[in-house]
This record gives C-alpha cells, structure tokens and sequence, in this order.
C-alpha cells in the first residue's frame, strides 16, 4: 500500500533500508575512575597505575594499552598500597586486608598474578626502591619485614622491632625526660638515602630514625621539641604555650644530595633538618610564615601575654586550626653540574588553615652549595667539642631554606593525594626531574568524599622557570606612534591586560577520558578545514607521560581501509569544574597495524582547546554570577567566598555547550542564565569594543594563553535558558560589536519579546547584527496561567523557503512543549547589517518536543545525490527544497518545507517505550530517522515517508 505523497518525494533512506546496513556495536567502552585510592608510576616502563576503592587497579601505557587488574580473592578491597618495581619489572599491591599481590610486567597481554602473600598485621607503608629487590613492608605493631622479590618468599633480612621505644628508653637512661605521644611508636614512612642505599629513615609518630641497614644500628634520631614560648604551628594562643609540646610526625621527605631532610608535623608545621645535626633543626615553619616558629620570639610572646602568664580574664580569638603536613615531596632538576644539584622545589600536601583554598604548595629553593667547614683544632690544643654542624655551614643551609618563589594549584575540593611523574629517573624516591603531577581531590558536589577526581598539570610551574615568551600570546600593538591619547590609553590598557594574563599558570595535562568528571556532552561533525584548525592548535601540548607498550587494532573483516572515509567528529564535554574540553573522536585514529601502533589515544583529548568558565565569572564587575532563584546581581564589592560558594556549592554549572561547525564560535549557558561567548584566537591585537545593550558585557579585554578567547557575555537575571542555537553564517567582527540578541518567552500561541525587540507582530528595529544567536527562557511573571516556556530552537544553516517565501533566507525555528512553533527569517542588508522580519510564520510542530526533534534536511541536494550514483528521479514529480523533521514525545512528522503540506506521520506506539532522544544518520548520501527508547532500542524509520524498518537492541553496558 503506497502512501499519499510516496510518489511525490524521493526516499532518502533507499539505499540504507536494508538490515545488513544496519548493526549495533560498542565502539569503546570508558570505566570512569572516581574512586582512586592510590596511583603510583613507572619512569623506566612507562606505565601509570591506579588503584580503586573496588579492588581494581588500573594500568595505562601508549596510545591504546590499558589493562584493568581484579584483585582475585577480594574483588571488592579498597587498595591501599602501590607501587613498581623498576629493576625487575613488576608491580606490587597491598589491599585493606593486608595481602601482597606481585604482578609479572614482562608477558606478552596482560599482566601475570606471580603471588598472593598474607601479612600477619595491618601494613602502614610499603617501601619498594629501584636500586634493592626487597620490599620493606612495615607492620603496625612497629615491625619492618622485608620480602625478596625476586626469589617471591619472605626475606630473613629484618629491623629491629619497636625502635623508636629503645630510643625513649635509652633517653629515659639518660636522665632526660620523654614527652611520648600516643602514635610515638607507629611508623608512618620509610625512605631510602638518595645517595646511599644502605642508610634508611624511619619516620615513626615521635620522630625520624635514621638507620644503617648494614650495620644493623641507629645512626641519628631526629625528634622535635619545641621550648615553652615557641608558637610552633599551632601559634601562640594555643593553652600549652608555656610548655614543652612534642608535635608528632606526618610527613617524611629528603633533599636530593642527601644532606638535608623535611619532616611535616600534625600541626601544620615543617621542621629542615641537616643530616649531620639531630640535636636542632635549621627552621621550623609553615606555609605561611617564612619565621622561625620552633624558637622563642621574646617580643611576639609578650604581646599575647603581657603578663608573662596566660590571661583568662581577656577572650581569645578565635584560632584558624591548621591541618597536619600529610606529604612531603622533595625534588631536584639537572640545571647544574654542581654534584649536589641545582634548583629544587618542595611539594607538600596539607598545612592550611579552615578558611584557606584547597590545594598543592610548591616551594622554590636554591641550590644547597654550603661552604668548606675550617680546618680542625689540632690536637695539641685543647678546644671544646665542636658542634655537629659548623655553623658557617648551618648559616648557609639555612639561607638555602628561602624560597625564592611558590605557587599553589588550586582544586575546588579536599586534595587528597598527589603524584609527580617524572622523565626518566626512577631514583630519590621517583621525584627526580619531574615533568607532570597529578592531583587527586574529592569531588565538591559529593558531600559523602567517595567521588575523587584526578586532574594534571605541567610542573614545575612556568614561573618557575626562566621568563619566555609563549608563541600563543598574541602581541599587543605598539603605542609609540600613536597620536591620539584616547587610542594610546586603549592600548596601553590592553597591554597591560595581556601582561597580566595566565601564562605562568601551569598548563592541564591531557588525561584518559576515565580521569574525567564529565556532566554532560555533544558530539559534532566537522568538515576537513575546521577539523584541521581544532587539531593543528592542539599539536604542542602536553599529554600523560606513558609510553609503555604498543596496541593496534585488529582488522579481521576489512574495514580498516574504509575508516579515513569516515567523517571527522569531535566530543565536547562540560565537567563540574566549569570546564569545557575537546575530544577528538574521529574513526581516522584507529588505523593502526602490528609495524604502525596507534599513536593517538581514542578519544584523543585536546586539551589546548580547553575553556575554563571560572576566570571569567570570577571577576565581580562582570555581574556574570547571581543566585539561579534571584535576579539579584553580585555587587563588586562582594567577598571572593561569595563566588566560590555559587560555583563550588552546587548552585552554578554548565547547562549547555554549542558550537558553530565551520565559524567554530563556541556558546556556553549557564545555569543561572548566563550566556558566554568564546571564539578561536586571531593571533592578532584585540580591539577594544562597547557593547550596545546593558545585558551584554565585553569580554575582550581577560587574556588567556588558550586558543579560545572570552569575547562578550550575556548577563543573567531574565531565567534559565531553555533554547540556544547559533546560525553558522560567518564569524565574529573585531571592527563592529552591534550586536543584537533576541530573547523569546512564549506565552500560549503568541510571543512575547523582552526588552521591545518583538512585541506580538511589531518590530522595533535596533542595531544591525553580525552573527544572530537565540536564547530562549522562561518567562518571569505570570502572564497567562497555561504559559509554555520555550523548549528548543533550531536555526536553518542551508537556504531554505517558504510556501509564502520562495527567496532563500535563514530562519530560526522556535518550538514550545504544546507544540507551538515560530519561525523568523533573517534577511541581511547590502551594508550586513541582519534584521529580523516583522512578521514571523506561526505553525504546528509535534508536542512535547525531545532533543534533536527539529531537523531540516535539503532535499535538493539528497535527490542530485541519487542522480549521481545512477538513480532515477521523475523529472515530472515535484521536489521541494527542504523536508522539516519534527519529533516529540508522541510522535514524528515531515513536513515539505516547513510550512508546506505533511508528507508523513507516525507514532512511536505504546510497547516501544518513551523515545528519549531522535537522530539523522547520514551514510554515502542517504538519511534515516534513529529513534533511541528508554528500553534500549533505537527505532530505524525512512525519511521522508518514515516507515519503520528495523529496530535495533542497543548493547546493555552502552547504556547502563
């Protein structure tokens, strides 16, 4: 039975209506990794591995080789320790039922399980180092063991247990008195000498031990007492100031020659202590006071106690509780050929107050380059026992302690761990030369500290470095020749802007697609050109440092040959973090064989191209942040906290992400109504714009080193945007900001514009527009009762003609959930200036519509298609210009150019389930209608007649 209009139309989907054209497939699996408990890294290998809270640990190497390790026995055990063994290439875990687990790198495939080992107590630490094949494994009862990995088997080599109790009993013996604290006896680290593999430190809650593993004997102890009077990191208002306080240790690193090491403490505190000297540190002090604190300041101490005793008559203030130092890292680079080494940077973890951001501290240091001690007295002259450090010596070391610069990377949550990757040593405790670091934070939107969230930087910061010139930051034009003042001002201006911007910021590194938070996202298609333009500003940048491994794909049917003819397409994402990233996700990047391994990941991130929402809402004079319930805007002179709540809280996400194919603009929409506009980077001087309408701020002047560039803003304060949709018709002028944005609330069949841009069917012309955009929202007041907001609006990108209109325009296709729909035409004057025509088409869609339920396709085009691969088209049969494809909840309808006359209808039935989303595919010229079903089904329908041709069970694990 042939339908009404079946010999009016060509059918689009003739040449894909068969079922083997047709077959669901799991392209690439993505296991998000939110529940890192521990990561360790391999510089020799190449390898990266974390560990979960689900008893998974997790390997990446090169593009493509990533292998995911079940803990056999316990498949849920939180993992707790990780780490590798370079010189014979394994990898070692411990989960929280104290089992050692020994994975053989070496096979071909996966991984082999050698071991599964049981210890008889809860481990505290696990120390593996590249120059021993043992592993020293240490107990809670204060017993270290050691086990041989390479005979696999328990080692007959072991420490004395209960160390550091022999020590406060020798000093008990001696007549002193011991302060011991509750954790004195449990060890908390343990590191090799960076220079001599025979000495090992051992941090224990009371203080460091250094001993001599061949010896068999403690070397030096390294305990700190602060004097009655010392603030320490607690400060002086703390009850036990007069006292002598023992604070307990949290936190182990040694300097890279070896002649210096950083204890942490629990109260926020960092004692430097010389290798030579356990009788005193070199300094004591936190994050934020270069000071002394673990000596009496005589003068500082009589302002908070002028009477010499504690007042308790006077109230205290409040004190900001620091929290402990939790990981140290220390670390040197090859900039000297002074044997001791260059510049060195100090990572720690911890040590701020309640009421400072979250993050990572990292100091600068200079060299340690100490002068010669003098000559000894001779023996014929008697002279006192000298110090163990000279203190010419001590002076210098300690003027080595100032840093000469820091930086902190900020996290919007509770960091939680840290690693540093680095080039190629896998010696001084891996953190040698370091090239990347990893953070690991909770999540801010889960209260519950579950979800974690790893992200990764280059290090050590840019400003760490010497000051150069990035080759991205465009240069800001001369201002000597200008003669006007007012131009000069405005350049000026924008120079010291770009001076100002984030260059010394660190750079994100390209992560896996497993490490991200990722809200929502897009997947679009471009073309070869704009493809090229995405990808060749992202060829420089920094990706994960692995390259362990090789993988290819195996291509046992074939199909390998006819990937490149795949189109490119990109996924864009928008993540918690007020972030929008890029993802390569062309089939092109998995061509690959035995003798040419992949060399891209899939999806390959770029992360060059990725846009960070926060600087810009940040700036309180931009009135870019107001409360998703009220209209009320941040006023400038708002606190910093006022921000962070809004974006950290909960309240302020990215709604929806929208970019241009060829002009590649980029729109993102907040969820407090705001819209941002950002385009690619010129490479040339921004002008300085004003933008005509109070609702729109300019955005040109914030500098940044990425590739897409802040161009203007709209505020909030009109509703949350419900329709965004941008017309592809050119790009973005410096020389004019006249711009028009139009905003549309629908009320029943009628339209009302805010502002007075549209009133019903009255125009009231405002300034020409160089590229039209909409924004839909929902309306403020209660007009009508039975008001419908506007759910989706659909620009045309092709010319595309009305019954009424057979000029070709661009119209814009505004639809509400009753069904409702109003199409504009835009219409471009000789001077191109866009105008608005005053009298929109007013016509019916399907109700309710759902995501990608406005299409139009040209028709045109599809029937010169069929001509040139051999079809034949009556010449005498009308073919329009467009078919308008519009889907809803119910239903689905083509119309002949839109407001034409319906060329098929049908509905989507009861047993199919509800229809959550619509797509076009497109394959060699033919069109097809993909309807996908909550129940895992994608419906497959002809277009334009829409008959059912196949269903389609989508694989589970693809939709869970």
């Amino acid at each position: 039975m042939f339908l009404k209009h079946e010999k009016d139309y060509a059918d689009l989907s003739l040449e894909i209506s068969d079922s083997i054209d047709w077959e669901a497939g799991v392209l690439r699996t993505t296991h998000y990794r939110l529940d890192i408990t521990v990561s360790a890294v391999d510089p020799v290998s190449g390898l990266l591995a974390v560990g979960t809270s689900k008893g998974l640990v997790a390997l990446y190497g090169s593009p493509g080789v990533e292998c995911t390790l079940r803990l056999s026995d316990a498949p849920d055990a939180r993992v707790q320790h990780l780490h590798f063994v370079p010189s014979l290439c394994k990898l070692c875990c411990i989960d929280e039922h104290d089992r050692l687990h020994i994975w053989d790198l070496t096979t071909i495939g996966a991984p082999k399980l050698q071991k599964i080992v049981n210890l008889p107590r809860p481990v505290n630490c696990l120390l593996v180092s590249p120059s021993h094949t043992h592993a020293l494994i240490a107990l809670s009862n204060g017993e270290i063991r050691m086990y041989d990995l390479l005979c696999l088997r328990m080692s007959p080599y072991t420490v004395p247990p209960n160390l550091w109790s022999l020590y406060e009993e020798k000093v008990q013996a001696s007549g002193m008195p011991a302060i011991p604290t509750s954790d004195s006896n449990t060890i908390l680290d343990m590191v090799i000498h960076p220079r001599d593999v025979n000495l090992l430190f051992i941090a224990f809650g009371g203080g460091v031990i250094l001993y001599d593993l061949r010896q068999r004997e403690m070397v030096r102890v390294y305990e700190l007492i602060l004097p009655p009077g010392a603030p320490g990191g607690s400060g002086y208002y703390t009850a036990d100031i007069l006292l002598p306080r023992h604070s307990s240790v949290t936190a182990l690193s040694i300097h890279p020659s070896g002649h210096m090491l950083a204890v942490g403490y629990t109260d926020g505190s960092i004692a430097f202590w010389a290798l030579q000297d356990e009788e005193r540190p070199l300094l004591v002090r936190t994050l934020d006071n270069e000071d002394d604190v673990g000596v009496v300041d005589v003068a500082k101490l009589e302002l908070f106690l002028p009477s010499g005793q504690p007042s308790n008559e006077q109230p205290k203030p409040s004190v900001d509780a620091r929290e402990p130092i939790f990981k140290l890292s220390w670390s040197g680079f090859p900039n000297s050929s002074d044997p001791r080494g260059g510049d060195t940077t100090l990572t720690v973890l911890g040590g701020f107050g309640n009421k400072d951001s979250q993050g990572i501290t990292v100091f600068l240091f200079p060299p340690l380059n100490p002068p010669a001690s003098p000559p000894a007295a001779s023996a014929a002259h008697k002279a006192p026992v000298p110090p163990p450090l000279h203190n010419n010596t001590r002076i210098a070391m300690r003027e080595t302690l100032t840093p000469l610069d820091s930086h902190i990377y900020l996290s919007a949550g509770a960091v939680q761990d840290f690693l540093l990757i680095p080039r190629e040593s896998p010696h001084f405790a891996c953190t040698w030369d370091p090239q990347t670091i990893l953070l690991l934070s909770d999540s801010d939107l889960d209260s519950s500290g579950k979800t974690r969230i790893m992200v990764g930087y280059e290090f050590p910061p840019p400003a760490f470095l010497p000051v150069t010139t990035s080759p991205i930051v465009a240069q800001s034009p001369s201002i000597s020749g200008s003669d006007n003042p007012t131009e000069a001002l405005t350049q000026e201006l924008a120079s010291t802007l770009q001076s100002m911007s984030l260059s010394a910021d660190p750079e994100q590194i390209g992560l896996p697609l497993e490490f991200w938070d990722a809200l929502g996202g897009v997947i679009i298609q471009l073309e070869r050109d704009p493809y090229e333009q995405l990808s060749s500003a992202d060829a420089d940048r920094g990706y994960l440092p692995t390259w362990g491994g090789k993988a290819w794909v195996e291509d046992a049917d074939g199909q390998m040959k006819l990937m490149k003819y795949q189109p490119r397409r990109v996924l864009i994402t928008h993540d918690l973090d007020l972030s929008v990233r890029f993802l390569d996700l062309s089939a092109q990047l998995l061509v690959s064989s035995l003798d040419n391994p992949l060399s891209a990941t899939f999806p390959k991130p770029w992360p060059a191209l990725t846009i960070e929402v926060s600087p810009v809402i940040h700036d309180p004079s931009l009135h870019l942040v107001t409360s998703p319930s009220s209209s009320l805007h941040v006023s400038s002179s708002s606190s910093q906290s006022t921000f962070e709540q809004a974006i950290h809280g909960g309240q302020l996400h990215i709604a929806s992400v929208h970019i241009a194919p060829e002009s590649l603009e980029c729109m993102i929409a907040l969820t407090n109504g705001a819209l941002i506009v950002y385009r690619l980077r010129s490479g040339e001087g921004e002008a300085a714009v004003n933008p005509p309408d109070e609702e729109l701020v300019s955005l040109t002047h914030i500098s940044s080193t990425r590739m897409f560039q802040p161009f203007f803003a709209v505020k909030p304060g009109q509703g949350a945007i419900t329709a965004c949709a941008v017309a592809d018709t050119g790009k973005w002028h410096d020389n004019a900001f006249s711009l028009s944005h139009t905003r549309l609330e629908f009320y029943s069949s009628s339209i009302c514009v805010d502002r007075g841009l549209f009133c019903g069917r009255r125009h009231l012309h405002r300034p020409s527009i160089d590229i039209p955009f909409f924004l839909g929202t929902r309306p403020l007041s209660e007009i009508l009762s039975h008001r419908l907001p506007g759910q989706y609006a659909h620009w045309r990108q092709v010319p595309q003609p009305f019954n009424w209109d057979f000029v070709p325009r661009i119209r814009l296709i505004a639809s509400t959930s009753a069904g409702h729909t109003i199409v504009h035409t835009l219409t471009r004057s000789p001077s191109g200036a866009w105008t608005v025509s005053s009298s929109p088409k007013i016509i019916e869609a399907s109700m309710y519509p759902i995501p990608g339920g406005s299409v139009g396709l040209s028709a045109a085009l599809a029937n010169d298609k069929l001509v040139d691969r051999g079809h034949e088209v009556d010449n005498n049969v009308k073919h329009k210009d467009c078919i308008w494809v519009s889907a809803g909840a119910k239903g689905v309808k083509c119309v002949a150019d839109v407001d034409g006359e319906r060329i098929a209808r049908t509905e989507w039935g009861s047993k199919t389930g509800a229809v959550r989303r619509v797509e076009i595919v497109d394959k060699n010229g033919a069109s097809a209608l993909v309807a996908f079903t909550e129940r895992g089904e994608a419906l497959v329908y002809s277009l334009p007649f829409l008959k059912h041709l196949h269903t389609l069970q989508l694989p589970q694990h693809s939709i869970s």
